[in-house]
């Protein structure tokens, strides 16, 4: 864990220069004094209901496992999501993953497995809003081929997987030839998480699960967009409705560099690449990106919090396992 806080921490200090180089600072501090304060309760609340349809299209991917109340998924959420912005390299996936399973006593990896089928949803959503972004503005020819490759990488992991269920009697004998020389208990162990990862991945192919998937991640995105709208109306930023598009595509992609926790550095320079394609200067963006990130960062956390309390976990065991 250490190699990865230091690779982050390197990674995120890089984009951080890059966001902070050239800011006048008074001026900073001058959009962030006029921040409106009622609208902050709304933004906040819009991202945390963004969390809990994404608990509840995460129930429709656990079917085949176990029926679990989306308040349940809701607090494994937050304790995955809250892990994120304190662990490196998206640690919080695994400890989501953990937490569901300790507290639902199912298999991890069956559900580390739904939640990488989850990301794979989540890619090809944000390619459709990035595709929207590209037709209504006229992007970086970088932003272009970042779709592309995100598609063919995805495409490509979407088929691993549903290759995955589809052979798994297959998968499982060549797991069996790679364990051979390993000691029994180790064999047995992989030979578990196997069978466990496999199961995850049985409601893929479902339609009964598809349609309401795809209808619940309108949800997951609408809201993620409708606070990042809510934080320009808070510091009074005019820009079109298609900005909240490229700030929700952009700052997702973002996430998905290897950063420090909290994602610090990507979040910041995706809000000034996002604001800059509509004339918005980089001291003003630099202004919305601390405003957005410390609504996104002290709600979920202090949240996964209280639920990891409940729950009876501890974060630092957890990491460790």
């Amino acid at each position: 864990m250490k190699r990865n806080l230091i690779i982050g921490s390197i990674i995120s200090a890089f984009f951080l220069y890059l966001a902070l180089r050239g800011i006048d600072w008074s001026l900073l501090w001058r959009v962030l004094g006029r921040t409106r304060l009622v609208y902050l309760l709304p933004a906040v609340a819009a991202g945390l209901f963004s969390h809990y349809f994404r608990s509840y299209r995460w129930r429709f991917m656990l079917l085949q496992i176990k029926p679990i109340p989306t308040s349940r998924l809701f607090a494994a959420t937050m304790i995955g999501f809250m892990a994120n912005n304190l662990l490196p390299a998206r640690l919080g996936e695994i400890v989501r993953a953990y937490a569901l399973g300790s507290r639902e006593q199912i298999s991890r990896t069956a559900s580390f497995a739904t939640i990488v089928y989850e990301r794979i949803i989540d890619v090809f959503s944000l390619l459709v809003l990035l595709w929207i972004l590209l037709i209504k503005v006229p992007g970086p020819e970088w932003m272009r081929k970042t779709a592309v490759w995100l598609l063919a990488a995805n495409v490509l992991l979407m088929v691993a997987m549903l290759a995955m269920e589809r052979y798994r009697g297959l998968v499982t004998r060549v797991v069996e030839k790679v364990v051979r020389p390993l000691r029994k208990t180790t064999q047995e162990r992989i030979h578990q998480a196997t069978r466990g990862y496999l199961g995850g991945l049985s409601g893929m192919t479902r339609v009964k699960t598809l349609i309401p998937i795809a209808l619940t991640s309108i949800l997951v995105w609408g809201f993620a967009m409708l606070g990042i709208y809510l934080c320009f109306a808070a510091l009074d930023i005019h820009v079109p409705t298609i900005a909240t598009v490229a700030l929700v595509v952009l700052v997702a992609m973002g996430s998905m560099i290897p950063s420090a926790p909290a994602f610090l550095g990507t979040t910041q320079y995706a809000c000034v690449v996002g604001l800059g394609l509509f004339g918005i200067g980089k001291s003003e963006a630099l202004a919305y990106s601390i405003l957005y990130h410390a609504l996104q960062f002290v709600p979920v956390t202090a949240l996964g919090f209280y639920y990891l309390s409940k729950s009876k976990l501890r974060l630092r065991e957890i990491s460790r396992r």
